[in-house]
């Protein structure tokens, strides 16, 4: 494709967690637009360069030029100063993909939930036959549109929780998924005490 060579050639992005396309961005300006994805985003991320035949994962190795920080000047600007003590809500993923869930590792509870998947752009309701920790079974069977890492709400009691999952490999079903959010993830965190609330 040319990520290394063609420096003079313009970027399109695509972030389908946020459901955003940017066109005809120089390569500082990509570098500045990828420097604020999240780790989610990043891997939900497609792009390329004009004249290019297809769209391709945002990749640390293929896209180097993309993951080099931009030069940047402070002077004449103030020195920023960032407090660690801010209690501001937070909106983030973090994906750890290498993370496995193996069967009946976690206590299943069978109830139904209201459920939205999104994917692609695209949202899909349903509700779950159990859940559990690590993993969620659906009614319906997941459309074939959904692939990859997405998001699952899991909608309960006037609140809603935002999870990172992926499908169970090998089911004869497409019911299946499993929750692959990072441990610190505040939504994961809040899911987890939820279930541990229903448990007592």
């Amino acid at each position: 494709m040319g990520q290394t060579a063609g420096l003079s050639k313009k970027w399109a992005l695509n972030n389908t967690l946020k459901g955003w396309t940017l066109f005809d961005l120089s390569t500082r300006e990509a570098q500045i637009v990828v420097k604020t994805l999240s780790a989610n985003e990043k891997k939900l991320t497609q792009v390329c360069q004009e004249h290019d035949l297809q769209w391709v994962s945002l990749n640390e190795e293929t896209h180097a030029d993309l993951f080099t920080a931009p030069d940047c000047i402070q002077n004449p600007y103030p020195a920023l100063v960032v407090s660690m003590n801010s209690h501001e809500d937070t909106d983030y993923f973090v994906v750890r993909p290498k993370r496995v869930i193996h069967p009946r590792l976690h206590t299943r509870y069978e109830v139904a939930i209201p459920c939205k998947i999104i994917a692609s752009n695209k949202e899909y309701s349903t509700e779950t036959i159990d859940l559990s920790e690590g993993g969620l079974y659906f009614k319906d069977t997941i459309p074939d549109w959904v692939a990859g890492y997405f998001l699952v709400t899991v909608q309960v009691e006037g609140t809603s929780f935002q999870l990172m999952c992926s499908l169970v490999e090998d089911q004869k079903e497409r019911k299946r998924v499993q929750v692959v959010s990072e441990e610190s993830d505040p939504h994961y965190t809040a899911y987890k005490t939820w279930l541990a609330e229903k448990n007592n």
